[in-house]
């Protein structure tokens, strides 16, 4: 630290400590590493949103820049475009973008649900079961969650999928396109099922999907990364940690941050609430799940390439073990 004579006049004094609180201040904000995270507008991000209001990402030594996407594909490609450093991004994504990148590591899952996805379809469009898809428009996203869960839904079913005309679009565009009579019904994620549903009421009608498909949210980087910023990824997942404890210890605060960053309202939170689990893992059930929609997405002819791709050669486990090593449970 620089030196001050005893006899050194006011002005200088004060310009002395100046000087070194601006030293100090430098060193505090060259310390902190700085993370790019893109983030979708779900339910399932609320880790994240919890350790960005609750200063968890400054404790654990990061500043946080988040960037709000409309969809787990578009978080992808920022991290594919290294517009983001970190995405949180469901498993279809993972899937699609394997079969043409290898530019990207998974660090983690975040969150999973059986309940995110709903098929909803216009009363008046004749549909009253899953038998009555075949012949009809549905609008999906795709490339997503969305696709694969239609398809699964199909499939469980026993309807043919080339039966169903898809219509490709984003979720925020779902509400019009039913409204204006564009597509028979969509298959969506929340919040925008709620929306919809709230929105054209009795209009319409969500199909019964229990058991079709449990979705993961789960936390991807930039290959780059790999090595190079362990320490950096290692303490975005000790503040997603310390959030999914938040939730459990302070259930009620956490439902407030929810509320307050999807711009909702209680009904919605009580909604999907249930059926909202927080946990961090990296573990084979993981594995076996992009397996299989690598699998569906060959068979149903989405992709292009003649294998499924080495999930395996994406899991990126050195930042979660330096966290919680019994989170990690990939076994090959």
């Amino acid at each position: 630290m620089m030196s001050l004579p005893r006899r050194a006049p006011p002005a200088c004094r004060m310009r002395w400590i100046a000087a070194v609180a601006a030293s100090l201040m430098t060193g505090a904000a060259i310390a902190q590493s700085v993370l790019s995270l893109g983030v979708p507008r779900s339910p399932l991000s609320l880790p994240l949103f919890i350790a960005e209001s609750e200063g968890m990402f400054e404790d654990a030594g990061l500043r946080v820049n988040i960037a709000e996407c409309p969809t787990g594909q578009r978080c992808m490609k920022m991290v594919l475009d290294g517009s983001a450093d970190v995405a949180t991004v469901g498993d279809t994504p993972i899937v699609f973008n394997s079969f043409s990148s290898s530019d990207f590591v998974v660090i983690g899952t975040i969150a999973s649900t059986p309940g995110d996805l709903k098929l909803i379809v216009r009363r008046d469009s004749g549909i009253s079961s899953p038998a009555g898809l075949a012949g009809h428009k549905i609008g999906i996203v795709s490339g997503s969650t969305s696709q694969y869960f239609l398809d699964s839904f199909l499939l469980t079913h026993g309807i043919d999928p080339a039966l169903v005309t898809t219509v490709p679009m984003q979720p925020d565009a779902m509400l019009d396109a039913l409204q204006s009579r564009r597509v028979d019904g969509v298959s969506v994620w929340e919040p925008f099922g709620y929306r919809i549903t709230g929105a054209m009421r009795s209009g319409v009608l969500l199909l019964p999907t229990e058991g079709i498909y449990s979705v993961t949210f789960n936390l991807v980087a930039h290959r780059r990364m790999v090595g190079a910023r362990d320490a950096d990824l290692s303490r975005l997942l000790r503040a997603v940690e310390r959030a999914e404890q938040f939730i459990q210890a302070q259930p009620e605060r956490a439902k407030s941050i929810l509320r307050r960053r999807l711009g909702t309202d209680d009904a919605f939170v009580q909604w999907v609430w249930p059926q909202q689990l927080f946990r961090l893992s990296l573990d084979q059930s993981l594995l076996k799940t992009l397996e299989s929609e690598a699998r569906w997405a060959l068979r149903e002819g989405h992709v292009s390439g003649r294998a499924t791709p080495n999930f395996l050669s994406l899991f990126h486990r050195a930042p979660l073990t330096a966290v919680n090593p019994s989170a990690v449970g990939i076994s090959r």
